[in-house]
Protein backbone atom coordinates (compact mmCIF):
# COMPACT_ATOMS: atom_id res chain seq x y z
CA UNK A 1 0.00 0.00 0.00
CA UNK A 2 1.18 2.96 -0.48
CA UNK A 3 2.86 5.40 2.32
CA UNK A 4 0.41 7.86 2.55
CA UNK A 5 -2.57 7.57 4.51
CA UNK A 6 -5.02 8.95 2.36
CA UNK A 7 -3.48 7.14 -0.30
CA UNK A 8 -4.18 4.14 1.48
CA UNK A 9 -8.00 4.91 1.75
CA UNK A 10 -8.60 5.84 -1.58
CA UNK A 11 -6.82 2.54 -3.10
CA UNK A 12 -8.89 0.74 -0.67
CA UNK A 13 -12.22 2.11 -2.03
CA UNK A 14 -12.46 0.11 -4.59
CA UNK A 15 -12.96 -3.18 -2.25
CA UNK A 16 -15.69 -1.51 -0.09
CA UNK A 17 -19.27 -1.02 -0.50
CA UNK A 18 -22.14 0.72 1.35
CA UNK A 19 -21.66 2.72 4.45
CA UNK A 20 -17.96 1.76 4.03
CA UNK A 21 -17.06 3.74 1.11
CA UNK A 22 -19.15 6.78 2.74
CA UNK A 23 -16.81 6.64 5.59
CA UNK A 24 -13.91 6.58 3.38
CA UNK A 25 -15.00 9.34 1.21
CA UNK A 26 -15.15 11.35 4.40
CA UNK A 27 -11.75 11.13 5.70
CA UNK A 28 -10.58 11.38 2.06
CA UNK A 29 -12.10 14.33 1.92
CA UNK A 30 -12.44 15.82 5.40
CA UNK A 31 -8.85 15.00 6.69
CA UNK A 32 -8.39 17.63 9.37
CA UNK A 33 -11.80 17.02 11.25
CA UNK A 34 -10.75 13.35 12.45
CA UNK A 35 -7.88 15.09 14.47
CA UNK A 36 -10.06 17.64 16.24
CA UNK A 37 -13.01 15.50 16.99
CA UNK A 38 -14.17 11.98 18.12
CA UNK A 39 -15.07 8.94 16.07
CA UNK A 40 -18.92 9.57 17.67
CA UNK A 41 -19.17 12.87 16.26
CA UNK A 42 -16.97 12.03 12.97
CA UNK A 43 -19.82 9.46 12.32
CA UNK A 44 -22.16 11.87 12.49
CA UNK A 45 -20.89 13.98 9.86
CA UNK A 46 -20.36 11.05 7.89
CA UNK A 47 -23.91 10.05 8.22
CA UNK A 48 -22.95 6.69 9.08
CA UNK A 49 -22.84 4.62 12.09
CA UNK A 50 -19.76 4.49 14.15
CA UNK A 51 -18.99 0.79 13.74
CA UNK A 52 -18.39 1.58 9.97
CA UNK A 53 -15.32 3.95 11.07
CA UNK A 54 -13.92 0.97 13.09
CA UNK A 55 -14.24 -1.63 10.41
CA UNK A 56 -12.50 1.01 7.88
CA UNK A 57 -9.62 1.49 10.73
CA UNK A 58 -9.29 -2.39 11.02
CA UNK A 59 -9.60 -3.09 6.88
CA UNK A 60 -6.21 -0.31 6.78
CA UNK A 61 -4.28 -2.96 9.58
CA UNK A 62 -5.15 -0.90 12.94
CA UNK A 63 -6.02 -2.40 15.82
CA UNK A 64 -9.13 0.38 16.10
CA UNK A 65 -10.47 3.40 15.19
CA UNK A 66 -8.35 5.62 17.70
CA UNK A 67 -5.23 4.24 16.37
CA UNK A 68 -5.93 5.29 13.12
CA UNK A 69 -7.08 8.59 14.42
CA UNK A 70 -3.52 8.99 15.82
CA UNK A 71 -1.98 8.63 12.68
CA UNK A 72 -3.72 11.59 11.02
CA UNK A 73 -3.31 13.58 14.38
CA UNK A 74 0.19 12.79 13.39
CA UNK A 75 -0.10 14.33 9.84
CA UNK A 76 -1.72 17.23 11.21
CA UNK A 77 -0.02 20.36 10.66
CA UNK A 78 -1.24 23.47 12.46
CA UNK A 79 -3.51 25.73 11.72
CA UNK A 80 -1.47 28.66 10.29
CA UNK A 81 -0.06 26.43 8.00
CA UNK A 82 -3.18 24.91 7.06
CA UNK A 83 -4.46 28.34 5.97
CA UNK A 84 -1.17 28.79 4.20
CA UNK A 85 -1.85 26.05 2.01
CA UNK A 86 -5.40 27.21 1.40
CA UNK A 87 -4.60 30.41 0.09
CA UNK A 88 -1.64 29.06 -2.34
CA UNK A 89 -4.13 26.69 -3.87
CA UNK A 90 -4.16 28.82 -6.99
CA UNK A 91 -0.33 28.66 -7.08
CA UNK A 92 -0.41 24.52 -6.60
CA UNK A 93 -2.96 24.00 -9.15
CA UNK A 94 -1.44 25.41 -11.50
CA UNK A 95 2.35 23.62 -10.76
CA UNK A 96 0.39 20.49 -10.89
CA UNK A 97 -0.67 21.46 -14.35
CA UNK A 98 2.43 22.59 -15.33
CA UNK A 99 4.75 19.88 -14.26
CA UNK A 100 2.00 16.98 -16.30
CA UNK A 101 3.03 19.12 -19.42
CA UNK A 102 5.78 16.08 -20.63
CA UNK A 103 2.85 13.55 -21.20
CA UNK A 104 0.78 13.82 -24.06
CA UNK A 105 -2.69 15.44 -24.87
CA UNK A 106 -4.49 12.10 -24.76
CA UNK A 107 -2.93 11.00 -21.61
CA UNK A 108 -3.97 14.58 -20.26
CA UNK A 109 -7.24 14.04 -21.62
CA UNK A 110 -8.05 11.06 -19.87
CA UNK A 111 -6.48 11.94 -16.52
CA UNK A 112 -8.67 15.24 -16.70
CA UNK A 113 -12.08 13.57 -17.02
CA UNK A 114 -11.32 10.85 -14.58
CA UNK A 115 -10.63 13.45 -11.93
CA UNK A 116 -13.70 15.52 -12.13
CA UNK A 117 -15.77 12.42 -12.93
CA UNK A 118 -14.27 11.27 -9.84
CA UNK A 119 -15.47 14.88 -8.19
CA UNK A 120 -18.89 13.85 -8.98
CA UNK A 121 -18.87 10.65 -7.69
CA UNK A 122 -17.44 12.15 -4.20
CA UNK A 123 -20.22 14.76 -3.92
CA UNK A 124 -23.37 11.70 -4.93
CA UNK A 125 -21.26 9.80 -1.73
CA UNK A 126 -22.71 12.33 0.99
CA UNK A 127 -26.39 12.84 -0.33
CA UNK A 128 -29.17 11.27 1.28
CA UNK A 129 -32.71 10.72 0.55
CA UNK A 130 -33.72 12.66 3.82
CA UNK A 131 -31.17 15.40 3.73
CA UNK A 132 -32.11 16.37 -0.20
CA UNK A 133 -36.20 16.29 0.68
CA UNK A 134 -35.84 18.60 3.18
CA UNK A 135 -33.61 20.93 1.14
CA UNK A 136 -36.20 20.78 -1.91
CA UNK A 137 -39.12 21.17 0.96
CA UNK A 138 -37.42 24.54 1.72
CA UNK A 139 -36.67 25.92 -1.98
CA UNK A 140 -40.30 24.53 -2.84
CA UNK A 141 -41.95 26.17 -0.07
CA UNK A 142 -40.14 29.23 1.19
CA UNK A 143 -41.41 32.69 -0.06
CA UNK A 144 -38.31 34.13 -1.66
CA UNK A 145 -35.09 32.10 -2.06
CA UNK A 146 -31.67 34.15 -1.84
CA UNK A 147 -28.45 32.62 -3.19
CA UNK A 148 -25.06 33.43 -2.57
CA UNK A 149 -21.35 32.86 -3.90
CA UNK A 150 -18.60 34.70 -4.91
CA UNK A 151 -15.43 34.21 -7.01
CA UNK A 152 -15.56 30.63 -8.81
CA UNK A 153 -18.39 29.53 -6.14
CA UNK A 154 -20.27 32.25 -8.49
CA UNK A 155 -20.51 29.48 -11.08
CA UNK A 156 -22.80 26.65 -9.14
CA UNK A 157 -24.67 29.59 -7.21
CA UNK A 158 -25.93 31.61 -10.42
CA UNK A 159 -26.62 27.86 -11.92
CA UNK A 160 -29.10 27.13 -9.06
CA UNK A 161 -31.03 30.39 -8.83
CA UNK A 162 -30.78 30.55 -12.80
CA UNK A 163 -32.72 26.93 -12.78
CA UNK A 164 -34.95 27.95 -9.91
CA UNK A 165 -36.53 31.21 -11.30
CA UNK A 166 -37.40 29.39 -14.35
CA UNK A 167 -39.75 27.57 -12.11
CA UNK A 168 -40.73 29.25 -9.12
CA UNK A 169 -40.84 33.25 -8.68
CA UNK A 170 -38.84 34.99 -6.07
CA UNK A 171 -35.53 33.84 -6.58
CA UNK A 172 -32.88 36.25 -5.70
CA UNK A 173 -29.38 36.14 -6.83
CA UNK A 174 -27.19 37.68 -4.59
CA UNK A 175 -24.62 40.29 -7.07
CA UNK A 176 -22.32 42.94 -6.60
CA UNK A 177 -23.09 45.80 -8.46
CA UNK A 178 -22.02 48.76 -6.77
CA UNK A 179 -20.42 46.88 -4.50
CA UNK A 180 -23.24 45.75 -2.66
CA UNK A 181 -24.22 41.99 -2.40
CA UNK A 182 -26.06 42.73 0.96
CA UNK A 183 -28.59 44.75 -0.55
CA UNK A 184 -31.06 42.04 -1.20
CA UNK A 185 -31.37 40.96 2.22
CA UNK A 186 -33.45 43.71 3.16
CA UNK A 187 -36.23 42.33 1.76
CA UNK A 188 -35.42 38.95 3.79
CA UNK A 189 -38.01 37.52 5.73
CA UNK A 190 -38.61 34.65 8.49
CA UNK A 191 -38.80 31.38 6.41
CA UNK A 192 -37.18 32.59 3.49
CA UNK A 193 -34.34 30.32 2.23
CA UNK A 194 -30.50 31.38 1.92
CA UNK A 195 -27.94 28.90 0.08
CA UNK A 196 -24.59 29.88 0.43
CA UNK A 197 -21.99 28.42 -1.89
CA UNK A 198 -18.23 28.92 -1.22
CA UNK A 199 -14.89 27.06 -1.08
CA UNK A 200 -11.96 27.39 0.72
CA UNK A 201 -10.39 29.55 1.33
CA UNK A 202 -13.60 30.14 2.61
CA UNK A 203 -15.41 33.77 1.46
CA UNK A 204 -15.67 36.64 4.62
CA UNK A 205 -18.70 37.83 2.74
CA UNK A 206 -20.47 34.63 2.31
CA UNK A 207 -20.24 33.71 5.86
CA UNK A 208 -21.07 37.32 6.77
CA UNK A 209 -24.18 37.65 4.53
CA UNK A 210 -25.20 33.65 5.10
CA UNK A 211 -25.05 35.09 9.11
CA UNK A 212 -27.06 37.70 8.94
CA UNK A 213 -29.75 35.67 7.47
CA UNK A 214 -29.74 32.62 9.34
CA UNK A 215 -30.05 35.51 12.42
CA UNK A 216 -32.81 36.89 10.67
CA UNK A 217 -34.71 33.39 10.27
CA UNK A 218 -34.05 32.24 7.00
CA UNK A 219 -33.62 28.40 6.31
CA UNK A 220 -30.12 28.05 5.58
CA UNK A 221 -28.34 25.83 2.81
CA UNK A 222 -24.92 25.18 2.10
CA UNK A 223 -23.14 23.84 -0.66
CA UNK A 224 -18.66 23.79 0.11
CA UNK A 225 -15.82 21.57 -0.56
CA UNK A 226 -15.76 20.63 3.66
CA UNK A 227 -17.26 19.45 6.00
CA UNK A 228 -15.51 21.99 8.35
CA UNK A 229 -16.51 25.18 6.01
CA UNK A 230 -17.43 28.25 9.04
CA UNK A 231 -21.23 28.37 7.14
CA UNK A 232 -21.99 25.00 7.94
CA UNK A 233 -22.79 25.91 11.29
CA UNK A 234 -25.81 27.73 10.03
CA UNK A 235 -26.98 25.10 7.84
CA UNK A 236 -26.69 22.17 10.07
CA UNK A 237 -28.06 19.12 8.20
CA UNK A 238 -28.13 21.02 5.15
CA UNK A 239 -24.61 21.11 4.23
CA UNK A 240 -24.06 20.28 0.91
CA UNK A 241 -20.21 19.02 0.53
CA UNK A 242 -18.65 18.52 -3.66
CA UNK A 243 -14.51 17.97 -3.34
CA UNK A 244 -12.87 20.45 -5.76
CA UNK A 245 -9.49 18.76 -5.74
CA UNK A 246 -10.03 17.88 -9.43
CA UNK A 247 -7.50 18.87 -12.17
CA UNK A 248 -9.54 22.18 -12.89
CA UNK A 249 -7.58 25.28 -12.79
CA UNK A 250 -7.98 26.56 -10.11
CA UNK A 251 -10.55 24.38 -8.64
CA UNK A 252 -12.93 22.06 -9.44
CA UNK A 253 -16.55 23.46 -9.51
CA UNK A 254 -18.60 20.24 -11.19
CA UNK A 255 -19.36 18.79 -7.90
CA UNK A 256 -21.30 21.72 -6.86
CA UNK A 257 -22.63 22.71 -10.01
CA UNK A 258 -24.29 18.51 -10.09
CA UNK A 259 -25.70 19.22 -6.35
CA UNK A 260 -26.95 22.41 -7.86
CA UNK A 261 -28.43 20.91 -10.63
CA UNK A 262 -29.76 18.21 -8.75
CA UNK A 263 -31.70 20.61 -5.63
CA UNK A 264 -32.95 22.46 -8.75
CA UNK A 265 -34.30 19.18 -10.49
CA UNK A 266 -36.17 17.53 -7.03
CA UNK A 267 -37.69 21.08 -6.48
CA UNK A 268 -39.42 21.50 -9.92
CA UNK A 269 -40.55 17.49 -9.71
CA UNK A 270 -41.44 18.56 -6.26
CA UNK A 271 -43.54 21.88 -7.46
CA UNK A 272 -45.28 19.89 -10.22
CA UNK A 273 -47.71 21.42 -12.80
CA UNK A 274 -47.17 25.08 -11.59
CA UNK A 275 -43.31 24.74 -12.07
CA UNK A 276 -43.90 23.47 -15.53
CA UNK A 277 -46.78 26.43 -16.44
CA UNK A 278 -44.27 28.95 -15.51
CA UNK A 279 -41.32 27.11 -17.81
CA UNK A 280 -43.83 26.95 -20.25
CA UNK A 281 -44.75 30.78 -20.15
CA UNK A 282 -40.83 31.72 -20.00
CA UNK A 283 -39.77 29.48 -23.11
CA UNK A 284 -42.56 30.97 -24.99
CA UNK A 285 -41.84 34.53 -24.08
CA UNK A 286 -38.20 33.65 -25.04
CA UNK A 287 -39.02 32.35 -28.34
CA UNK A 288 -40.95 35.15 -29.33
CA UNK A 289 -38.22 37.83 -28.38
CA UNK A 290 -36.19 36.39 -31.02
CA UNK A 291 -33.75 35.17 -28.23
CA UNK A 292 -33.22 32.08 -29.87
CA UNK A 293 -31.59 31.42 -33.59
CA UNK A 294 -34.18 28.55 -34.67
CA UNK A 295 -32.89 28.62 -37.86
CA UNK A 296 -29.26 28.85 -37.16
CA UNK A 297 -29.11 32.09 -39.05
CA UNK A 298 -29.89 35.75 -37.30
CA UNK A 299 -32.53 37.48 -38.98
CA UNK A 300 -32.29 40.19 -40.37
CA UNK A 301 -34.64 43.36 -39.53
CA UNK A 302 -35.86 45.24 -42.23
CA UNK A 303 -35.12 48.95 -43.03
Amino acid sequence: MPEDLIEQIKELCSDLSGQAVDAAHYLINNPDEVAFHSMREIARRADVPPVSLVRLAQRLGFPGYSDLRDRFIAKMKDRQQRDKVSLQRNQQSAQALISRKGGGIDEFVDSFFTAELDVVRQARAHLSAEKLNEAVSILSEAQKVFVFGRRTAFTPAYTLAYTLRKARPNVILLDGPGGAPEGGLEDLSPGDAFVAVTFAPFNRLVYGLTERAARAGARVIAITDSFAAPVGEFAGRLHFVAQTSGQAFPESTLGAIAIAHLLAALTISNIGEPAQKRIRENEQFLVGSGEYMLNGKPSRQRQ
